[in-house]
């Protein structure tokens, strides 16, 4: 009896296999994979770049659609251009970049497209602006505000043609990145996920990116900052406070000289001006509350900046 339940309990697992195996066929037989499209269009990639790890040389580029439902040419393109412009390579959810296949699929699956150098002659779309020549180098880790932008080569382009000078523009940086607090003057915003510095209307301000490739230390757009030399280490202000106008959070500072001071005498100024109950600086000095600026004498370039250390 037990012999008899047992063949019967075989043959009906072996029937419920054969099922399986028979509705698996049909969709294995028929499950096709698209072959990848090459979009019409070219792409031109105005300057060596990179998103994350990709380096792309300046050149012309091909786009080629992957997998069964790509996007279509027109957003891959626009999808590109963003992914050039994307401050920190860290592509939006769920876009993945691969490096040695030079591709971005969602979700690192199939389904996405692939960029190749097309040839010399061939011209097509192109990232929105136009890339200064020269190169502006930030010389330590440094922020505006919350937003930090590490030691390095910077090229700055240009968001509106013909509104804004690549050297305008450098100034600005430099400007921006001496202010205190981060704040930037009226009416200007940082868009944080593409580092541009948009005056009021998109058409109108810069973006920067680390440079890809060797800098060049001339030419529009160039420029070093910070102006004077910083001194290693940080002052800490140990509870909130304030000089005059200009409001002190508790934490590490970082100063930098202005010229004519050391690193010694600035920190035992700044320490004695935070003990100054009114808030008075003693004469000739003066503070630019705006820019954290202490000088000695209207005009002076004798003095140091302080600046919260978050970078």
């Amino acid at each position: 009896m037990f012999a008899r339940m047992d063949s019967r309990i075989h043959a009906v697992l072996a029937a419920a296999l054969a099922t399986v195996a028979l509705a698996a066929a049909p969709a294995t037989a028929h499950a096709q994979v698209n072959p990848p499209v090459e979009c019409p269009d070219t792409f031109e990639v105005l300057h060596d770049d990179t998103v994350g790890a990709l380096y792309l040389v300046q050149g012309t580029y091909t786009i080629t659609l992957l997998g069964s439902t790509p996007p279509s040419c027109a957003r891959a393109t626009d999808l590109f251009r963003q992914f050039l412009e994307d401050w920190d390579g860290k592509l939006p959810r769920p876009w993945r970049v691969d490096a040695r296949a030079s591709s971005f699929t969602r979700g690192g699956g199939p389904n996405g497209f692939k960029v190749t150098r097309a040839g010399p002659n061939d011209h097509g779309q192109r990232p929105t602006g136009e890339a200064c020549p020269g190169t502006f180098r930030v010389l330590h880790n440094d922020n505006i505000g919350t937003f930090v932008i590490p030691k390095g080569n910077y090229r700055i382009t240009l968001l509106g043609a013909g509104r804004l000078t690549c050297a305008r523009a450098a100034s600005y940086l430099a400007r921006f990145l001496d202010d205190f607090d981060g704040i930037l003057p009226f009416p200007w915003f940082l868009d944080r996920e593409t580092a541009s510095f948009v005056r009021g209307t998109r058409n109108v301000g810069f973006r920067i990116k680390e440079l890809a490739g060797p800098p060049q230390p001339s030419g529009g757009g160039s420029g070093t900052y910070p102006n004077g030399n910083r001194c290693p280490g940080t002052f800490r202000v140990l509870h909130d406070d304030s000089i005059g106008r200009l409001r002190l959070a508790a934490g590490p500072y970082r100063i930098t000289l202005l010229g004519g001071l050391s690193c010694k005498r600035a920190s035992a100024l700044f320490e004695h001006f935070l003990d100054d109950f009114a808030g008075t600086l003693p004469r000739p000095w003066r503070l630019n509350a705006q820019r954290g600026t202490f000088t000695r004498g209207s005009g002076s370039g004798t003095g140091f900046r302080v600046k919260p250390a978050r970078g």
